[in-house]
This record gives C-alpha cells, sequence and structure tokens, in this order.
C-alpha cells in the first residue's frame, strides 16, 4: 500500500475506531473507504467533518511535488510524487491512475454483493448475477479436464481448428471462411474478421438497419500493430495467446508458438484496412448504402454478403444495409487471397473459444477479480443497477443534476452573451441554444431499463461456467435478432458506460455512471466546493462541450449527422481548432512531439469543460453573498473552502484538484507509445494545455507572461 494511502487509511480509520463503527485493525483502503463512505453520509459531526478534511489535505499534498516552480510545470507540480506513491511496478500494471482508486472501491462494492449469500428478497436479476458469478469462483484444477473438454467440443462444432489436429488430417477443402463466421455469429452473435450489428437508418430514425464492415481489434489501433515503438505491446499480446493455446486448449509447445504467431500475423494483416480515428471521421461518412447484389459485384463474389447475411440473420435478407469503412473490406479480400485457408481457420476458431478462457489456476483472490471482470463483462448494467440501489441515496444523485444545472446555466449565458463566443453568427448561436436547451444528463443507474426482459431467458447453471456463458451469448444474440424490425433502441456500450461519461450525439444525452457518484474521492460533504467542481464538474462540462466539438457540431439537437452551422461560424471554429492542432502538436512526451491529430474533440473539450466548470465554481462563490445568507454563514462557508495545511486559496485548491485527478503513473514500455495507442492526449497535457490556455490560472498563480503555464498565445474555441 502506497504511504498516501496508509496515511488515508490511518486517519479514516481512527475515526472509525474511536466511533466505535469498526472494529479491525488490518483494513485496505477500499475496505476502509466503504466504512467511512458509509460514516461520513450519516454523521455530519464537525469531528468526523476535520478529520476527513484533515485525511484529504494529506493525500493531496503527498502527491504534490511543491519544490516546483508552478508556472514552470503545474503538472509535475501537482503530481511530481504520484508514481512514487502509486507506481506501476511491483503491480505489473501498464498505468496506475485517480480512477483506479475508485475502481477498486467500487469493485469492493460489487464483491460484498456478489460474495453474500443468496437472500430471501434477491431478485431475480441479482440470483442471475450471484450464480453466474458463483460458477466462475468455483471453476478450479478439479474440473479443467471437463472445461478443456467443452472448449473442443465449441470449436468441433465450427468445423474444428487445425492445430487441435494431428498433422494432415485437417481437411481445407471443407473449410469456408465466412460460412464460418456468418454460422458463430448467428449462434453467438461474436464479430469475427467482419463485424455485424443493428444501428438507427441514417435516413429513417424509427428503424433499424443493418450495418456489415471492420470489427473491433484488440490492440486498437494500426500503429499498434505495425508501428516498430510498440513491438514490446504485439511480443506481449502474441506471448498472451501462445500460453491460452497450451493451457486451455492444450496444444503442444511447439504448435501453440507457430500458431500464436499466425494468429498475430494475420490480425496485424487485417489492421493494415483500418480506420485512422484521428482523421475524425464519422460512421455517416464511411457508411454506404448497398443492395446484397450491388456489395456482391464491389468484390467480385469474394465476399459473399448474400451467404453471409442469410446464415448470420437466420432468413434471407433482400433490402438494403450499409457497409462501412469499404478499405478494410478491400484489404481483406486481398489477405485473404494471400493466407493458408489452414491459419484463417485458427485464427476464426481461437477468437470464438476466446471468449470462455477462464484461468483457473489463479489464487482464491485473483480468481475473485478475474470472475468480477467477467461477471462485468456479461451484466455491466445489472450490477450498475444494484448497487446503486444498495449504497446510493437521493442526495448523491442530486449533487450530479446541481452540478449540470450550473454548468449548463453558464454555457448557455456565454452562447446569449454579446461578448462571448462572439465568433458565432446568431443563427448559429441560436440553433446552438436549441440543442443545449435540448440537452439531458442522466445517470446511468437503469432504473429505468427493462432489465428483466432483456435477460429473461437466460439460465444459468451453478456449476458450468462454459454451459453459462454459451447461454448468455445465445440468448443475447436471440434478443437481437427478435428486434430487428423493431424500432431501434439506444446503442450502447455498458462496460464503457459503467467506467466513464459519455456523450451521446444521437440522442444528445450525457450519461454518469453510477461508479462517480462514491463519495469522499472526488466530492464529499466534508470538501471544498472547489474539489466537487473541479473534478465532477470538468467531466460534465467536458461532456457537454462534445455537443459542440468538431464531430458534435455536425449533429443538430434532434441527433440527425448534418450541417448546421453556416460558413462563417464554421470558418471561424477551423481557425480556433487549427490553434489546438499546432499548439498539442507541439508538447513533447518522453522526447518525441505528439502525433498530429485532424480530431482535436478531446483537447476542445477538456479546455472548454475546465473553464465552463471553473466559471460554474466562480458563480457558486458569488452566491454565498445572496441576501439569505448571513455574514457569519459566509464566513463559514468560506472557510471550508480551504483545507488544513495547504497554503492555498480556494480558487488554487480548484486548480489543484483539477491536475491531481489526471495524476498517473506509466508503466516504461507503455510510456513512450501512449500517444499511439490512445486517441486522447497523455494525462499530463490534459492538465498542462488546458490551464497555459485559461489566463484566469495564470492570474490565480501570478505566472508571468511569456511562462510555460502562461504562453502569450493562448488557444480557445469555447
Amino acid at each position: 500500500m502506497s504511504f498516501t494511502n496508509i496515511l488515508r487509511t490511518f486517519a479514516l480509520w481512527l475515526i472509525l475506531l474511536q466511533l466505535g463503527v469498526y472494529k479491525s485493525q488490518s483494513a485496505t483502503v477500499p475496505q476502509v473507504q466503504l466504512y467511512a463512505e458509509k460514516l461520513s453520509l450519516s454523521n455530519n459531526t464537525a469531528y468526523v467533518r476535520d478529520v476527513m478534511r484533515q485525511a484529504k489535505s494529506a493525500e493531496m499534498r503527498n502527491y504534490m511535488q511543491p519544490e516546483v516552480n508552478r508556472c514552470d510545470d503545474f503538472y509535475q507540480y501537482a503530481c511530481g510524487n504520484w508514481a512514487k506513491i502509486n507506481p506501476t511496478e511491483p503491480r505489473n500494471l501498464l498505468e496506475t491512475t485517480f480512477f483506479e482508486q475508485l475502481i477498486n472501491t467500487y469493485n469492493q462494492k460489487l464483491l460484498k454483493v456478489l460474495m453474500e449469500e443468496p437472500r430471501k428478497d434477491d431478485d431475480e436479476l441479482t440470483t442471475k448475477v450471484k450464480t453466474f458469478f458463483g460458477a466462475c469462483r468455483h471453476l478450479d484444477e478439479k474440473q479443467s479436464e471437463h472445461y478443456k473438454l467443452n472448449l473442443r467440443e465449441i470449436a468441433k462444432e465450427f468445423g474444428q481448428m487445425p492445430a487441435l489436429m494431428p498433422t494432415g488430417t485437417w481437411k481445407e477443402s471443407e473449410f469456408d471462411w465466412l460460412t464460418t463466421i456468418a454460422r458463430i455469429q448467428n449462434k453467438y452473435g461474436i464479430d469475427i474478421i467482419l463485424q455485424l450489428s443493428l444501428r438507427e437508418d441514417f435516413a429513417n430514425k424509427t428503424a433499424n438497419k443493418i450495418f456489415i464492415g471492420q470489427p473491433a481489434l484488440p490492440l486498437q489501433s494500426r500503429a499498434v500493430y505495425k508501428s516498430p515503438a510498440t513491438k514490446w505491446h504485439r511480443d506481449r499480446y502474441e506471448e498472451e495467446i501462445f500460453r491460452a493455446l497450451q493451457s486451455y486448449l492444450g496444444i503442444s509447445e511447439e504448435v501453440a508458438k507457430s500458431t500464436a504467431h499466425d494468429i498475430l500475423y494475420f490480425e496485424s494483416r487485417l489492421a493494415d484496412g483500418m480506420i485512422d480515428k484521428r482523421l475524425g471521421k464519422t460512421l455517416k461518412s464511411m457508411a454506404v448504402l448497398r443492395t446484397v447484389d450491388e456489395m456482391q459485384a464491389a468484390y467480385e463474389g469474394s465476399i459473399d454478403v448474400r451467404k453471409y447475411l442469410s446464415i448470420s440473420m437466420g432468413q434471407t435478407i433482400n433490402e438494403t444495409f450499409y457497409e462501412y469503412h469499404v478499405e478494410y473490406q478491400k484489404n481483406l479480400v486481398q489477405v485473404l487471397k494471400e493466407t493458408p485457408k489452414a491459419q484463417v481457420a485458427n485464427y476464426i476458431i481461437y477468437k470464438l473459444v476466446k471468449n470462455f478462457f477462464f484461468n483457473y489456476n489463479e489464487t482464491s483472490g485473483a480468481k475473485e477479480k478475474l470472475c468480477l471482470k467477467k461477471t462485468k463483462n456479461y451484466f455491466a448494467k445489472v450490477l450498475d443497477n444494484i448497487v446503486f440501489r444498495k449504497y446510493n441515496s437521493e442526495s448523491t444523485a442530486a449533487d450530479i443534476n446541481l452540478i449540470w444545472l450550473k454548468i449548463s446555466e453558464i454555457f448557455k449565458e456565454e452562447l446569449e452573451s454579446a461578448e462571448h463566443l462572439n465568433w458565432l453568427t446568431p443563427n448559429t448561436r441560436k440553433l446552438a441554444l436549441e440543442k443545449l436547451a435540448a440537452m439531458r444528463l442522466k445517470i446511468n443507474t437503469y432504473e429505468e431499463s427493462n432489465l428483466r426482459a432483456e435477460y429473461a431467458n437466460i439460465t444459468l447453471s451453478s456449476t458450468n461456467y462454459t454451459e453459462n456463458i454459451k447461454q448468455i451469448h445465445i440468448q443475447q444474440t436471440q434478443w437481437a435478432l427478435a428486434n430487428l424490425r423493431q424500432a431501434p433502441s439506444t446503442i450502447e456500450y455498458p462496460l464503457t458506460l459503467s467506467l466513464t461519461p459519455a456523450y451521446n450525439r444521437n440522442e444528445n444525452l450525457i450519461k454518469i455512471p453510477v461508479i462517480l457518484l462514491q463519495p469522499n474521492f472526488l466530492w464529499s460533504t466534508h470538501y471544498p466546493n472547489a474539489l466537487k467542481f473541479a473534478t465532477l464538474g470538468c467531466l460534465v462540462a467536458h461532456e457537454l462541450i462534445h455537443g459542440f466539438d468538431d464531430m458534435g457540431r455536425n449533429v443538430d439537437v434532434a441527433g440527425n449527422e448534418l450541417t448546421w452551422w453556416d460558413n462563417n461560424s464554421t470558418d471561424a471554429f477551423s481557425t480556433r481548432k487549427n490553434c489546438f492542432k499546432r499548439q498539442y502538436s507541439l508538447f513533447r512526451a518522453n522526447g518525441k512531439y505528439l502525433p498530429p491529430s485532424e480530431l482535436q474533440g478531446e483537447n476542445i473539450a477538456d479546455n472548454g469543460g475546465l473553464q465552463l466548470a471553473y466559471s460554474a465554481y466562480a458563480k457558486w462563490l458569488r452566491g454565498l453573498n445572496d441576501s439569505s445568507t448571513t455574514a457569519l454563514e459566509r464566513e463559514h462557508l468560506l472557510a471550508l473552502e480551504t483545507l488544513p495545511n495547504l497554503n492555498l486559496t480556494n480558487h488554487q485548491l480548484f486548480f489543484l484538484a483539477f491536475a491531481q485527478y489526471w495524476c498517473n503513473d506509466v508503466d516504461e514500455h507503455f510510456r513512450d507509445k501512449v500517444s499511439l495507442i490512445n486517441i486522447q492526449t497523455p494525462a499530463k497535457f490534459r492538465v498542462i494545455g488546458p490551464l497555459a490556455n485559461f489566463p484566469t490560472f495564470a492570474e490565480v498563480f501570478q505566472c508571468a507572461s511569456g511562462s510555460t503555464m502562461n504562453p502569450k498565445q493562448k488557444c480557445k474555441i469555447y
């Protein structure tokens, strides 16, 4: 445990011990955090408040490196000791972040629910989740032979994997790659080589449309598959495949090694056709409306889309569909011509059975974490709903909604002001106000979702983990096929939306995960509001700005992808966007310039979000002077806006809290590859960039003009 976490844990443990709430003297940070959360919400004594504030102050001070000139490098000033306190080694992590602490405590809550004995008041969904988790947790060495046999049977169902068969016995003439992936898609809904999905039609929002195109690949970008700088990641990935082939399928070392190499090579060839996300292309701009005959002709029969759709969908499809990112399919045709069929078959079957892999030889603690990860994969929405109902009070949700109200009010004022955003023409400004007025914020509690119906037909075993995975895939696929002719439903990525806020352009909706409702991390009734606005506020404001960034501004109030900005506003936006492109391309991480990117949405949202959140905080402070607040109350509230032993004003504390949210340590092999692997700017520059562009920051810290944190040329859109 890091020194800061020890200190924080000790302070919280001391309160709990003295108040008789907690008896154990050996507690982890997440365990103590759960007790502290319960205590802080139910006990608002001055004593509890003061010790909680002391603990938060100690945590923030320990991350800092105060001897660094904050006008030279505010990130180092705020986060200079983070890597010493939260190192990636010896924990074998690629990265440590503040958000990881949130995840760890949230996972403790999930494990507490999942490991409870069945209760009489458990609803059907809770029982199913516990059953799935229990079957996973109890898979061990005793069941290993039966488990491996199940995996081989799954592989055999779709024509067998050459690597699993004696040399010379696999029949190449009986293998058809497209039929195989279509059969897998029809039964399990797993995308292999091609992705098949149902989405809202661009031309008719009341109807679903079939989309066919590039699937997601594990290493995420062409650069990671191809760049010499990311060879370590490819080697690690290949080793993972090799170990899996040996451990789970019982393939000999020599065959497993060559097969793993072939699988990675084939996938890297597929990656040659991947879209570069930095180009900022939308799905609509990449999609081509096709008939079956048109796509057949486009690839001269090399991709028999009629057969693919018929098998995958279980019915004859005569309607039009969308093919997206045509370059991927063009590349695919060439790759398939040049790759031996046995290698393609090994790849397809590996990608299928990979969904069922589980390391049953792990220690009990590690196995619990693995089983939790698996349970999240399939029941993320259910878990978020359970935790929200069990742990969160109405006040926590109200807190986020209040932040949203304050921030949206500030942006509305800026849009209405003749001084602010004066580069927008009146008509574009009017349409932007309409979009903002229609924009909503929703906490992802899934209280309104029909989760019971979605999981109704899934029957789970308390002892057969592999069969459970099969049943979930089968039932979810049947659910999707049954909804083909229904009105479109919201496109969701539950696992992602369980972890991070997101703006949905099609719905003009900001979604906030339940994980952010946990008090005593980003916010607390005991902490200054400066911390709340600097963290929750910036996150919410960031998502709001996505509605008006380089992608969001091309989607109107109703979620239609079209141009609603006039030419003058578009030209002015492009000029300001180019400022960000130049500025961020001059940042250097580990001695290398950040790669240029046409997509600047994250940088625009980081910069605009910070300034919106700060303005909302400043407005809240001004509100303390209204007639309903006495002078004594104002003095008390302002005193609470600083922290003990931190010689910082409330405004300075806001910027420190903002910066520390992005503190991180990155593994040495990962460090100089972050800009290749992630589309977002490295964490340091998510601090440096927005603060350097914000004149108020320079005023608050008295940074001289021309210093690193107060450059003469600043970039701003919102």
